[in-house]
């Protein structure tokens, strides 16, 4: 399995390649590329397997970058990197159906869960693709080892902040630290005094929060961003965290915004 890093910056390449724990992943070979016309070629000349890419970028932007990719390789998994907080990119991530979304700096657990995920897809693919040929038993994903409790904790963090826009349970919370759901709440609640499950609505309130300031967006939009898809609900939540609807905690912030459209 091959990756290829992307981005205009060549510090924030080498402070990738410098960082990530490479041997705690899969990946056989790492290309790097500075510029859309770089990559693309790469792209066309090597096996690749998982793009991780910077969105801003001159010339041509990750977003064209991604774009070609879903047209010519759509079973590379794409990742985005960005030093803006911007969630109109976010948006743009999911409506292109990439692996995950990362800020710069980026957090060292965070691409590295972010990576787990992609090696992930990636094996979920070749699997399908072995079912469809009829090539025989399809291989087994290799076990994670042992991790300590404090790292653990923070793969958990990791993943809820990349998945608040999709279904998550304290099973696959376990998994992802590899211990035991009841382990797993033990060492939660000692560190944040509150559960899993009120973690990860405060986190979705806090996103929501942060996503109702821009009026750009839509409040059935946001609702959705972060993992409600039934609007109703999402009100009764946001109301129950904020004592607010989302409506009136844009009207109190000066934001008319553009309603549940």
């Amino acid at each position: 399995m091959n990756l290829l890093i992307v981005d205009d910056e060549v510090l924030a390449i080498q402070g990738l390649v410098d960082d990530v724990p490479w041997d705690e992943l899969h990946f056989d070979e790492i290309f790097t590329a500075t510029s859309y016309a770089q990559a693309v070629n790469l792209l066309r000349t090597k096996e690749i397997e998982v793009l991780l890419c910077d969105i801003e970028m001159p010339l041509r932007s990750g977003l064209d970058l991604v774009k070609w990719v879903k047209e010519q390789k759509p079973d590379i998994q794409c990742i985005f990197l960005t030093c803006h907080d911007s969630f109109a990119f976010a948006k743009r991530a999911i409506e292109l159906e990439c692996v995950g979304y990362v800020l710069k700096p980026a957090d060292t657990y965070e691409v590295v869960e972010v990576l787990r995920k992609a090696e992930r897809k990636v094996k979920d693919v070749l699997s399908r693709k072995k079912l469809e040929s009829g090539k025989g038993l399809v291989e087994e994903i290799p076990e994670e080892g042992r991790i300590y409790p404090r790292e653990a904790i923070n793969r958990v963090e990791s993943y809820i902040r990349l998945h608040l826009a999709e279904p998550i349970s304290v099973e696959q919370l376990a998994m992802t630290a590899n211990m035991s759901v009841t382990h797993l709440s033990r060492l939660f609640k000692k560190k944040h005094d509150m559960t899993l499950v009120d973690y990860i609505t405060e986190q979705r309130m806090k996103l929501a929060m942060e996503l109702l300031k821009k009026e750009d967006i839509a409040v059935g939009t946001v609702a959705a961003m972060v993992g409600y898809h039934n609007y109703s609900y999402f009100t009764k939540a946001f109301k129950r965290y904020t004592d607010k609807t989302p409506r009136e905690y844009r009207q109190d912030a000066g934001i008319a915004g553009r309603g549940q459209e």
